[in-house]
């Protein structure tokens, strides 16, 4: 059984592009690198070289499309379960995107719903 997609989630996917999609995987790469103490070989250069590959392939094997998916299911679950850790998160979020797409982004979650 899979879970739900809300509509705000698969509308931000949309709205956002190969680019966006890049960016927001590296912020919560970078995010989970500094708050949680992943070690860098988790991503390294090798996440890195995956994720360009993809953006210069057009992203034909969905690479960025399926990892931003991941990452807003993930947000939305932080933004829901732990009212501590969200707002970190979030301006963590802000610093690390552009205006429009950390809006696109946040503008998915709704925490406490």
């Amino acid at each position: 059984m899979s879970r739900r997609i809300p509509p705000s989630v698969r509308q931000a996917e949309a709205t956002l592009s190969l680019l966006d999609k890049r960016a927001v995987i590296l912020a919560w790469q970078s995010y989970q690198l500094e708050m949680h103490g992943v070690p860098p070989e988790v991503f390294g250069d090798a996440f890195d070289e995956y994720l360009d590959t993809a953006l210069s392939t057009g992203d034909r094997l969905g690479v960025l499309t399926h990892g931003v998916h991941d990452v807003i299911m993930d947000l939305r679950e932080i933004a829901e379960d732990d009212e501590d850790e969200w707002p970190i998160l979030r301006d963590c979020l802000a610093a690390a995107l552009p205006e429009d797409v950390f809006v696109t982004v946040t503008g998915s979650i709704e925490p406490n719903a």
